[in-house]
């Protein structure tokens, strides 16, 4: 698991779009949050394939958030039920039944109360600090190529190491963000 941390912490870029020269005032619209250009280059190059994220903040609890993927097009999308898109609309009450709850995330990333319109459909809020990416290829954590694996191998692969991950946080007291006791009280 520490060479997978590792990677993390060497493979990261900005989440958030933001913008200019404030990394900490945040820009969405009523579709979702936009990745910054570093972050959008390198998910383009692995979002059709199996893979891991982290997402974090320099805190020293972290307020990070473990997930996998083995869709195409991957799970950060700007459209409901998936984390750039459901961001917004919880942010401006147009979730839907299908969206995935992801308002602790707004609780511990943002100030909510700094939401500000800017024009007709484009809005800002305040980062409490600077969030932080990393997607990690499949080929890195396990040691094979998604391509000779049925879906149910890569599914099984990706649960697992996620889990595996998901405890080693857990064993550093860092606050996961995925982690339902977590997000009840903090530490």
């Amino acid at each position: 698991m520490q060479l997978i941390k590792d990677y993390v912490k060497e493979n990261y870029c900005l989440l958030f779009h933001h913008q200019p020269n404030n990394t900490l005032i945040s820009i969405f619209d009523s579709k979702g949050f936009s990745f910054t250009k570093d972050a959008q280059t390198i998910y383009n190059l692995i979002k059709n394939q199996p893979h891991l994220y982290v997402a974090w903040t320099n805190n020293k609890n972290g307020n990070y958030y473990v997930g996998k993927s083995f869709q195409l097009g991957g799970r950060w999308k700007r459209q409901h039920a998936y984390h750039l898109g459901t961001l917004a609309h919880h942010l401006l009450d147009t979730t839907r039944y299908d969206d995935q709850n992801h308002a602790h995330w707004i609780e511990h990333w943002m100030n909510r109360k700094t939401q500000v319109q800017i024009e007709n459909d484009l809005f800002s809020i305040e980062l409490k600090e600077e969030v932080y990416i990393s997607f990690i290829p499949f080929s890195f954590y396990s040691n094979q190529g998604f391509n000779t694996l049925e879906k149910k191998e890569i599914r099984q692969i990706n649960t697992n190491i996620e889990r595996q991950l998901i405890q080693s946080y857990r064993n550093e007291n860092i606050f996961l963000l995925n982690v339902q006791l977590n997000c009840k009280t903090r530490p």
